[in-house]
């Protein structure tokens, strides 16, 4: 009986050893999967689900795409966007000029119509941008200097130092997605940091101002879609960029629209941050005041082609 009770017990030892092995050797693997480093290329997320691994994401443009095919898959996109509108946007503002988060409307038609009102808390308008083919105008309820801007596309450089930031139109146009990349433009393609799927599509242009700047966008080769539009001046240092991030997915045209797109002018202290909602994609028609210089009572209308 005592050899069959130690022989029963070196049995449940063996047994209870082998498991705990099978134990470690299982997880072990597993966690040598969890910890390896992705595959050059797109393929990662590796995700355990429902008891295997997910198929890995791939990446919507390719390692080794040149800048062309990288700009041939951007304006695809664009190509969908003819304009979009929403009345239920929120806008916010950093910096010389802080507006709290406030309602407001944005209207945007390619090539050159756009116009974002913003409203305040007590009602009445706090903010209107606009442009249209001819000329574009800035207004600030809380400027000191009750002023409105207005300038025409073609201003003289001089003149057009003369803004109180570096504002431009057809820039903030790409940055809401409805204007085509030359993919004739003589481009740099600069690859990001090791591990980083994003790339930089480099262009050396002429301001508004008549100087000379770097246009760089940047683009997430997971997702395929913008990620940063940035300006920079002569001397390195950045003049305006505009973040693009919530990307969602509009039904009727396909098209890819960023849900948020965060502004910067660092050397005028002044951010902006725009969250969209309910936009509604290429509208058959816009009000006809849209695009419109309206008045402003109480401020003086300074007019830079003057």
């Amino acid at each position: 009986m005592r050899t069959t009770r130690e022989s029963t017990r070196q049995r449940g030892n063996k047994q209870q050893a082998d498991a705990a092995d099978t134990f470690r050797r299982t997880w072990g693997l597993i966690l040598a999967l969890l910890l390896l480093p992705p595959l050059s290329g797109c393929p990662e997320f590796n995700t355990w689900i429902g008891g295997r691994f997910n198929r890995p994401v791939q990446c919507v443009i390719s390692e080794d795409a040149t800048a062309h095919e990288i700009v041939l898959h951007l304006n695809e996109n664009t190509h969908k966007l003819r304009g979009w509108k929403t009345t239920h946007a929120k806008i916010a503002t950093r910096g010389n000029m802080l507006i709290p988060k406030v309602d407001a409307m944005v209207y945007i038609q390619t090539p050159r119509n756009f116009r974002i009102v913003a409203d305040g808390p007590m009602g009445g308008k706090e903010v209107d941008f606009g442009s249209n083919s001819e000329q574009y105008w800035l207004w600030i309820r809380r400027n000191e200097a009750k002023q409105v801007v207005v300038a025409s596309h073609d201003l003289d450089p001089e003149r057009a130092r003369k803004l109180p930031f570096p504002f431009q139109p057809d820039w903030i146009m790409e940055a809401m997605g409805v204007i085509d990349l030359n993919p004739d433009e003589d481009l740099l393609l600069e690859p990001g940091s090791p591990n980083s799927y994003m790339v930089s599509l480099i262009a050396e242009r002429i301001s508004p101002q008549g100087r000379k700047v770097r246009k760089v966008t940047v683009v997430d080769r997971r997702t395929g879609m913008v990620h940063e539009h940035s300006l920079w001046d002569s001397q390195g240092q950045l003049i305006a960029k505009a973040v693009l991030s919530q990307y969602a997915r509009d039904d009727s045209s396909t098209a890819f629209l960023p849900m948020r797109i965060d502004f910067d002018w660092p050397q005028a202290n002044l951010g902006l941050t725009m969250l969209l909602a309910d936009v509604q994609v290429n509208p058959t028609s816009f009000p006809q005041s849209t695009w419109v210089l309206p008045s402003f009572p109480g401020y003086e209308m300074v007019d830079l082609n003057q």
